[in-house]
């Protein structure tokens, strides 16, 4: 008996690999057509009509879409499904009473059955619909029942294994840091203050409860939203860095002073572009503030700039000095150069003498101060060891770096947008501005509120709420002899 040429053979074992792929590939379509078309569902929560579904995401995570005003973002989960809610109408009897007092959006535990109901039937509906897509596309394409089995269990099976991670990947406590779009920048004054949400963590559903309980009140009376509660163990710090002489920006710091119910400014420099006379003359709004502004000098900064701020009755001028205030400690100094021609020679070992100078007066003081303040990040790692939070700017890029286990740096962007510079790139540079939330008792940084707004030309405002792991304290002991 002739045996079957070995070329005939691999050819028949990729002609049925690419069949099994093909089959594979239809009933995944047939799935994602499935959800597309049946895996949407309508619930109530609260006084909200939500519209909620599950769809193919690379990156998962979890999504709240309120029309028009924007929306929430949530780290919630990894894989590839994403939830994806959308408020589609009020209950316009139910929220009556809940503006009017007359009634209210349920008891934490109600609202947490309601959303836990919501995401349980949305997965189960979801399978359903991608199962049967699967399902009938390739009954369509093949027309045999062994076939369609196959790829409808290979399917289903693929389906609940994604799910399963999602599930377990959840991150609860992604719900006390999303991120805003759109109109819903001003969210802040819905959360609540940061330090209730480190400290209530676990108890992150009264949060839920009280987003929906906000979202409704939005959604109805768009221009009467909450107030920020202000809490006497917060102190709101508001970050600002290399405004560059941008006059459009001082209307937007008062908005985020009044709203987000600010204590203190702090400024790290660059607040001039060429440090002259002339410009010194266009910074009195730092003195319309009736709260303290601690400014140290940037690199585009003269001293008729620093005299210039100096001179409000409100500013705090740093330069080697610390001083307290709102119950916490500030260090800082300026810049050592000043350098307003971009193209001028920069010397780095004059900034990297900056932060071993100011060290060495940290190093004299009787406890760490809070607060750090330099203008140029390269001068913060000698500071590594000298307090738990470094300011700086001066790269017009935010970023966030951890120096050490007790020390972290965090660069703000340009809160000018790069002043008149912005005009020589051809990508607009965002405006930044950054709240910091401080436990006024301990100095403990809890939390951070990220403003991104456009730059020249754009219309774009973003949020992002993100919070500081709280340090555990270990229990102290004591020594001794028996």
């Amino acid at each position: 008996m002739s045996r079957r040429p070995s070329w005939l053979h691999a050819d028949i074992q990729w002609r049925a690999i690419a069949r099994v792929v093909l089959i594979v590939l239809v009933a995944l379509a047939g799935a994602w057509i499935g959800l597309l078309l049946g895996g949407e569902r309508s619930d109530e929560v609260g006084p909200l009509i939500v519209k909620s579904s599950v769809t193919p995401s690379l990156v998962g995570d979890s999504v709240v879409e309120v029309p028009p005003l924007g929306t929430i973002t949530l780290d919630s989960h990894d894989g590839p499904l994403r939830l994806t809610a959308t408020i589609d109408g009020i209950d316009s009897d139910a929220t009556s009473g809940l503006l009017t007092g007359a009634a209210s959006v349920g008891t934490q535990d109600e609202v947490l059955a309601d959303i836990r109901s919501l995401v349980i039937a949305t997965y189960i509906q979801a399978l359903v619909a991608a199962t049967l897509g699967a399902l009938l596309a390739t009954l369509l394409v093949w027309r045999s029942t062994r076939l369609t089995l196959i790829a409808t269990g290979t399917t289903l099976a693929v389906f609940l294994v994604t799910a399963g991670v999602a599930a377990a990947t959840w991150n609860e406590r992604a719900v006390a840091q999303p991120h805003y779009t759109g109109l819903l920048v001003y969210v802040p004054r819905v959360v609540g203050t940061a330090d209730e949400v480190v400290n209530d963590f676990e108890r992150y559903g009264d949060q839920l409860a009280r987003l929906v309980d906000n979202v409704s009140k939005l959604s109805s009376t768009i221009t009467s939203l909450p107030t920020f509660e202000p809490d006497p163990n917060t102190v709101r710090v508001l970050h600002v860095s290399d405004i560059h002489l941008n006059p459009n920006v001082w209307p937007i710091m008062r908005t985020i002073v009044q709203q987000y119910d600010v204590d203190v400014i702090v400024d790290t420099g660059d607040i001039a572009d060429q440090g002259t006379s002339a410009e010194a003359r266009l910074l009195d709004p730092v003195g319309d503030f009736d709260i303290p502004y601690i400014y140290v000098r940037g690199n585009h900064d003269s001293g008729t700039i620093e005299a210039a701020i100096a001179a409000n009755p409100n500013a705090i001028v740093l330069d080697g000095e610390s001083v307290d205030v709102e119950g916490l400690s500030f260090i800082g100094s300026g810049d050592p150069r000043f350098t307003p021609d971009k193209d001028a020679a920069v010397t780095s070992d004059e900034v990297l003498q900056q932060g071993e100078d100011l060290a060495a007066v940290a190093a004299t003081l009787p406890e760490q101060p809070d607060v750090i303040l330099v203008h140029d990040p390269n001068a913060a790692p000698p500071l590594a060891e000298s307090g738990p939070l470094i300011l700086a700017g001066h790269t017009h890029t935010r970023r966030e770096e951890q120096l050490d286990d007790d020390t972290t740096l965090l660069v703000q962007g340009s809160t000018g947008g790069a002043g008149l510079r912005a005009l020589e790139s051809e990508e607009p540079t965002p405006l930044t501005f950054t709240v910091l939330y401080f436990d006024r008792v301990t100095g403990q940084l809890q939390a951070r509120d990220e403003i991104t707004l456009g730059g020249l030309g754009t219309s774009t405002a973003e949020v992002t709420r993100i919070l500081t792991e709280p340090e555990i304290a270990e229990p102290e002991t004591t020594e001794g002899t028996s």
